[in-house]
């Protein structure tokens, strides 16, 4: 009876912060007509150890000087060399490019999330969020330096089998020479073969709890908006949504009814996208609302 009063208190005052954040939150946020929203890139088969570009590009109708409570996506599968931002403004509204310099160290498909941006919709005065496509991009193989590279190593290797040949041929005849003079060959001595590798252990599913842990551990390392919203994507994962569901979207899940699970959910869109004067509050409860879902996994 106490437990379901205090978590009743608990969902009451999470709630009662909530309603008093959202208007400042919106206050903080730009009046903005979006037009466009997007994410490209100069190529969609990288090659493997060279440089590309992700460019994202935003036209809103209003003539702004900068643009704020734009998030770009985790691209923690890609090196980033750096980036350049250029805003233009005509009559007709302003256009934002940010050009993206990154390289891939591995071949194979990487999946880059879409951007977001935070502002008031100019068309009906609401705060809202808006999501440009996702990228998936396929890493060719080696580059030109790294084929001739692999050019070089195949003529010393055959160098070096060459020379390893003429050894042999020439130890194989010494040996033909001792067996003629002496008639005599050694038996040779049979070699047990050596017993298989095992086999590798399964890999091993991570339950919600070890989920939960390591989402908390980042939190409580790395206070801060970028560590937020990697935290809420993964705990989205964790309960099957994609990244592009919101949190209405994910609340109405069969699988995300329980009160400690809906509390998580809600601290975590809190967190990720709060304005900056409440991110550590926010942060804090985050953690808060971790602990109190690994206790509920125990």
């Amino acid at each position: 009876m106490a437990r379901s009063a205090a978590r009743a208190l608990a969902l009451a005052a999470a709630a009662a912060i909530a309603i008093a954040a959202g208007p400042a939150r919106a206050q903080s946020l730009a009046r903005l007509t979006v037009e466009s929203f997007a994410l490209a890139t100069d190529t969609n088969a990288p090659k493997i150890d060279q440089p590309f570009h992700l460019i994202l590009t935003l036209r809103v109708r209003e003539r702004v000087t900068q643009i704020a409570n734009l998030n770009l996506p985790i691209l923690a599968e890609l090196e980033l060399l750096g980036d350049e931002r250029e805003t233009s403004s005509t009559p007709r509204g302003t256009l934002y490019r940010e050009t993206i310099t990154v390289v891939a160290h591995s071949t194979g498909p990487i999946a880059i999330a879409p951007a977001t941006l935070q502002a008031i919709d100019a068309r009906d005065g609401r705060p809202k969020q808006w999501y440009t496509n996702g990228l998936t991009l396929q890493v060719a193989g080696a580059g030109p330096q790294v084929l001739r590279n692999g050019v070089r190593w195949l003529r010393v290797a055959a160098v070096t089998v060459f020379w390893l040949l003429v050894w042999v041929l020439g130890l194989g005849f010494v040996a033909f020479v001792a067996v003629v003079l002496f008639r005599r060959r050694p038996q040779p001595v049979p070699v047990a073969a050596p017993p298989p590798p095992p086999p590798p252990p399964p890999p091993v599913e991570r339950s919600r709890r070890q989920q939960a842990e390591d989402a908390l551990a980042v939190l409580r390392v790395e206070r801060s908006r970028p560590a937020a919203v990697a935290v809420r994507a993964a705990i989205w994962r964790m309960v099957g949504a994609s990244d592009g569901e919101t949190l209405g979207d994910v609340l109405r899940r069969s699988d995300s009814s329980g009160d400690t699970l809906r509390g998580l959910l809600i601290a975590l869109e809190r967190s990720a996208f709060t304005y900056d004067d409440d991110l550590s509050r926010a942060i804090e409860d985050s953690c808060s609302a971790l602990e109190r879902f690994i206790g509920s996994a125990a």
